[in-house]
Order: C-alpha cells, then sequence, then structure tokens
C-alpha cells in the first residue's frame, strides 16, 4: 500500500468514527473534497462492491411478493418487496 494511501485510509476511518459529514470533515481538516471522494471510491472498490443476497421465503408477503433487506456497513437498511422476478432480476444486474 503506497504511504498515500496509508494517510488517506487513516482519514477515511477517522470520518467514518465521527458525525462530520464529508464535505464538513474535509473543510475542518483543510482537504480537497475531490481527492477525499475519490479516496473513498477506491476504499470501496478494495473491499468489494458485491455483498451475497438471501431470499427469505418465510418473508414473503400475502400476493407472494418477497421482501429482500440489505444491510448496509453504515447501518443503513434497504428493504425491497418485490415479486421474485424482480429480485432475480435485480440481483443479475448488480452482479
Amino acid at each position: 500500500m503506497s504511504s498515500k494511501a496509508v494517510v488517506w485510509s487513516k482519514r477515511l476511518a477517522a470520518w467514518r468514527s465521527g458525525n462530520e459529514s464529508a464535505a464538513g470533515f474535509c473543510r475542518s481538516r483543510g482537504l480537497s473534497y475531490s481527492q477525499f471522494v475519490y479516496w473513498q471510491r477506491r476504499s470501496v472498490a478494495a473491499q468489494g462492491a458485491l455483498i451475497p443476497v438471501v431470499v427469505d421465503a418465510d418473508r414473503a408477503t400475502a400476493n407472494g411478493d418477497r421482501a429482500v433487506e440489505l444491510a448496509l456497513p453504515n447501518g443503513t437498511c434497504v428493504r425491497l418487496t418485490l415479486p421474485l422476478a424482480e429480485v432475480a432480476a435485480l440481483v443479475r444486474s448488480l452482479c
């Protein structure tokens, strides 16, 4: 890992552990916001952007749709209720 990557990795970790927006974090430390975004995207790409998705058959709605929940690393939970064919199409498009 290059010295720049190490420095930005530490900066991103500090930002994630705080409550500031990305822009506020950069402004308060005199950092370039565009460089912040670049290193953040690079960090996400290095970690791998694909996550396994499991469709729980027990979570079917009354009309037969399936509920899919995606738990993101930042604690956000996204719940989709779609027909099973659309869930399969979504997963294929993400891959």
